[in-house]
């Protein structure tokens, strides 16, 4: 998949709706140093610093409170794991560093390792708590999906290959992703977004009893004012559509949100979309002239 197309997926009906997908849409970053916990920690929209058991999902946002990147975060003895899309390697890797400074912090691209989605398949992810470590690879439970237990797992490719035996694509993760309500920030949707907008609040995203990070004082101020005028939700339609990150949503004529993420099936189409509060009320909307309803998603 290449950096067009990121952010939408085909999928057959003809594909089990479980299995292990390799994730070539993900990279991971590896961050160590002494001062590694504290730094993220005054970056990100979320706890870092108490990473114990589980994949936590923050976001890094500029200083106007626009996401820059959402990403999966776990820690293993003193170094921190950060999963996220492929086109935002780059720029955030160069960002984040402008602000390292003199702390002991060092951050790495780690090319070795590869990211596999889990549903139901024959890993008995039911005995698995919130996270498994090993010395071959990380597994973490993330969402159900449709009553299917699902987790990612990290580890060099050869070694996910050789204990998941991989037989789906990616498409099929990013449906139950979708279906979820969990959003990825791609390059098209990078600062389109502040954390409310996409619901990161609901979702266990964005905490606001930890200290300041890039574009706190703006998210708060959307928090304390009691409402936002804008949230996610799961788009359907019956056409198959070819949706992308950033596609116009419309609502009688009017311009009413952006795609966030879409699946397209052989029967229909499902796409995560940021739109108003207001337009919510009606329900119904328009990408690419094609009508899409709102479904509710799970939480």
């Amino acid at each position: 998949m290449d950096n067009a197309t990121l952010g939408s997926w085909s999928i057959t009906d003809s594909m089990p709706g479980k299995g292990a997908c390799l994730l070539n849409e993900l990279s991971v970053l590896e961050v160590t140093g002494a001062d590694a916990a504290h730094f993220l920690h005054g970056q990100f929209t979320n706890h870092i610093n108490n990473i114990n058991d589980h994949f936590r999902l923050a976001a890094y946002c500029q200083p106007q409170g626009r996401v820059l990147a959402l990403m999966r975060v776990a820690k293993v003895d003193d170094t921190f794991y950060l999963v996220l899309p492929k086109d935002l390697v780059s720029g955030f890797v160069k960002r984040l560093s402008m602000f390292i400074l003199r702390s002991d912090v060092k951050i790495f691209v780690a090319d070795r390792l590869a990211v596999c989605g889990l549903i139901d398949c024959d890993c008995k992810l039911s005995e698995i708590g919130h996270i498994l470590i090993d010395r071959d690879c990380i597994i973490a439970r993330t969402p159900d999906w449709d009553n299917k237990k699902r987790a990612l797992a990290i580890g060099a490719k050869e070694t996910l290959d050789r204990i998941f035996k991989p037989n789906q694509t990616s498409a099929l993760w990013f449906e139950s992703e979708i279906e979820t309500g969990t959003p990825w920030i791609f390059e098209k949707t990078r600062e389109a977004f502040i954390p409310q907008w996409i619901n990161l609040d609901l979702i266990g995203g964005l905490v606001f009893d930890k200290g300041c990070y890039p574009g706190q004082e703006v998210i708060s101020r959307v928090q304390h004012i009691g409402s936002t005028p804008r949230r996610m939700v799961l788009a359907t339609s019956e056409a198959a559509v070819p949706c992308f990150p950033n596609d116009e949503v419309f609502q009688n004529g009017q311009s009413v949100g952006n795609v966030v993420m879409s699946v397209k099936t052989e029967r229909q189409t499902m796409s995560l979309i940021e739109v108003t509060i207001k337009s919510m009320e009606i329900g119904k909307y328009q990408i690419k002239d094609v009508e899409f309803s709102v479904k509710a998603l799970s939480f």
